[in-house]
């Protein structure tokens, strides 16, 4: 007669060799991400501004081979090494992501405005300092660049790919804690930096990015709000155009704290509509996805 199977113990023998599959695989979907970023500094002009147009639009070329690069390095990773769909690492269709994309834009854009209006009143304005043409043209290219050089290649790897292998090896929070925790080492490795504030942007950014990958088990509304949410910090703090009367550290309260906070207690307590679901992967498979 054949001795009964231990089943937990087979079980906890496995553990380690999806620790370390996951493991080579998060590493071979970050790499050329951060290759890609560390180079991005150095094809882009010195001599002239950061909001100067030809310097955007080189800064949108390299961008879009990053995403290229990135979305190809990813579907090799899923299809080939994984043998899943690329929904199940929550790159679902444009089609129907677009309205969580705006979704997650409008999460961040309005308590964001409605913030700087307040700080206004109470003495801290935020001015136009350049012809409204010349402000238009600006947002819209730092827009792009954003898009096809930070939103969408970091949200693709590390709440898509990332997050779909890190749900191999833990469940629910504990993936969004460690794909938090990797994006922030990635930030702090990518800038040299670490210092404490910076750390913590990062987390906090990886834990919300996170959250709304979770609730939606695709990687747009994340997109859109990561996207609108550089676009208005880099517009403040880093462009020509908007000149904020009072300091860093108040500008993040608009940039950053509020939205935040706002979008957080939203989509907790209210989700997200219907109409912005729509075509959508259902909840089961949302739930599966990260689970």
């Amino acid at each position: 007669m054949n001795a009964p199977v231990d089943v937990t113990d087979e079980s906890e023998a496995a553990q380690p060799r999806r620790l370390t599959s996951a493991a080579w695989r998060i590493m071979l979907a970050v790499l050329p991400l951060g290759a890609g970023l560390a180079l991005l500094p150095a094809l882009l002009p010195t001599a002239r501004g950061l909001s100067d147009p030809t310097t955007l639009a080189l800064r949108i070329a390299v961008g879009v081979g990053l995403s290229a690069l990135t979305f190809a390095v990813i579907l090799l990773l899923v299809r080939v090494a994984d043998h899943r769909r690329m929904s199940d690492a929550g790159l679902t269709s444009p089609r129907a992501g677009w309205r969580l994309a705006v979704w997650g834009a409008l999460l961040w854009a309005v308590p964001a405005a409605a913030t700087f209006g307040v700080l206004g009143l109470l003495g801290a304005p935020l001015a136009v300092t350049v012809p409204g043409s010349d402000l238009a043209r600006t947002v819209l290219l730092v827009l792009l660049a954003v898009l096809v050089s930070e939103a969408i290649p970091e949200e693709v790897v590390f709440r898509g790919y990332v997050t779909h292998t890190l749900g191999t090896v833990a469940r629910g929070w504990w993936v969004i804690v460690a794909q938090a925790l990797l994006f922030t080492l990635f930030g702090a490795l990518l800038r040299q930096s670490w210092d404490p504030v910076d750390l913590s942007l990062f987390f906090t950014m990886g834990i919300g990015f996170g959250w709304l990958r979770l609730i939606t088990g695709s990687v747009w509304m994340s997109i859109g709000f990561h996207t609108a949410f550089q676009t208005g910090a880099q517009l403040v703090l880093t462009h020509e155009g908007l000149d904020f009367g009072g300091g860093t550290g108040t500008a993040m309260l608009a940039l950053g704290m509020v939205p935040f906070t706002v979008a957080a207690v939203v989509t907790s307590t209210l989700g997200v509509p219907r109409a912005v679901q729509a075509g959508s992967r259902t909840p089961h498979e949302r739930t599966g996805s990260t689970a």
